[in-house]
């Protein structure tokens, strides 16, 4: 299997940004503009900056399952996933931003203990996934 993530270097210990690597980012701008952000809160302890194994496990399913579907779809493709200080974010770049959240919200509703909340940034075109990387 092709790997198609790179751990970005941050310089935060507290920070894990994984990238996509597979991508050709003008040409994925060029189909989908438009950025969805997905913004999950967890509780981060003084010690522990990360969430816990079952938080992972649920986003790391929907990521898999979910999010994999939308790209098939070509629909959507997900770009990056910031994990921050107690904030999760999804960079998913979309045709249909409205419609993405909605196919989203089938998925994350299925689990109330990790409410998702989401912000659209319309003709984004891979400028706040710049300022991040």
């Amino acid at each position: 299997m092709e790997e198609k993530w790179y751990l970005e270097n941050t310089g935060n210990i507290n920070q894990m940004l994984r990238v996509r690597d597979d991508i050709d980012l003008p040409q994925t701008m060029r189909e989908f503009p438009h950025l969805v952000l997905i913004n999950h809160d967890f509780h981060a302890s003084d010690d522990i900056m990360f969430p816990d194994a079952s938080c992972i496990a649920f986003f790391t399913v929907f990521e898999n399952n979910h999010l994999e579907a939308l790209e098939e779809e070509n629909s959507a493709a997900l770009l990056a996933v910031d994990i921050c200080e107690g904030l999760m974010q999804f960079y998913l770049y979309s045709k249909d931003p409205e419609k993405t959240i909605y196919d989203c919200i089938e998925f994350l509703k299925s689990n109330e203990l990790y409410k998702c909340s989401f912000e659209i940034i319309k003709n984004d075109k891979g400028e706040r996934l710049n300022n991040l990387i």
